[in-house]
């Protein structure tokens, strides 16, 4: 039996798709404008492909994927990380919008704490800044030894405004790219000390770049880990908490 599980982010909207427990199939894509009738297309295409299959949504857009289950984005943020971790564990999601921090026991959610209120903390900033400079994703460059330029401005619009003048001062695009991601993970440490744990799991977007967990680490002060599904999680949960 199909399991088809779908996280509708802010920027982006992840898949996942099991078969009898089992993932066969996760990817993404930017989350559409004219989100309903989209996802009535998707789904279409989902009965086809995956006849009888059973699709559970989560995230800002859920309500959008008309006729099916729902859930909400941490109990199935939870789920995931349980099936990926195969234990419990406290996960730091840092996402569009928002970061995360959770920490799950046997795949239920048994804390969390959210931070909605600050852009600068969240990947759209990153995904601003890449923009800005005229960069992709892919060509994020961790430079660990660079920590001369930083970001003061703890309102995304004032630290917009320091990555201008960093620009017109010629300063190199991969010092602020990484001055941008180190911001996001000092503003992020709060979140995280609320949690007591000597081990976290980096989840969202940002887990996928390549080194991300040893800056994590030195800027939260704890073992930081990343997995290849990181990103995927909640769209896990999606089915797991139904397989379950």
């Amino acid at each position: 039996m199909y399991f088809i599980g779908i996280d509708v982010g802010s920027a982006y909207t992840k898949y996942c798709i099991m078969e009898n427990g089992n993932i066969i199939s996760l990817y993404s894509e930017k989350t559409p404008v004219r989100q309903t009738q989209y996802f009535e297309n998707r789904l279409r295409e989902f009965d086809v492909e995956y006849p009888g299959a059973v699709v559970v949504s989560c995230g800002y857009g859920k309500k959008n994927v008309a006729g099916i289950n729902r859930i909400n984005e941490l109990t199935a943020l939870a789920a995931g990380a349980y099936y990926v971790m195969g234990e419990s564990c406290v996960v730091l999601d840092i996402g569009g919008q928002d970061t995360k921090a959770i920490r799950q026991e046997d795949g239920k959610l048994r804390e969390f704490f959210l931070n909605d209120k600050c852009a600068a903390g969240s990947g759209l900033f990153l995904m601003n800044t890449l923009s800005m400079l005229d960069l992709g994703f892919e060509d994020i460059r961790l430079d660990y030894g660079v920590d001369s330029v930083s970001l003061s401005s703890t309102c995304v619009v004032f630290a917009q405004s320091e990555i201008v003048e960093l620009v017109a001062d010629n300063v190199r695009d991969v010092d602020i790219v990484n001055a941008v991601i180190r911001h996001i993970f000092i503003k992020a440490k709060s979140l995280a000390d609320k949690i007591e744990t000597d081990v976290l799991i980096i989840s969202g977007g940002l887990s996928q770049i390549r080194g991300i967990d040893e800056i994590a680490s030195s800027i939260l002060g704890r073992n930081c880990h990343f997995v290849k599904e990181g990103n995927y999680l909640s769209a896990i949960g999606c089915c797991t908490s139904i397989v379950n």
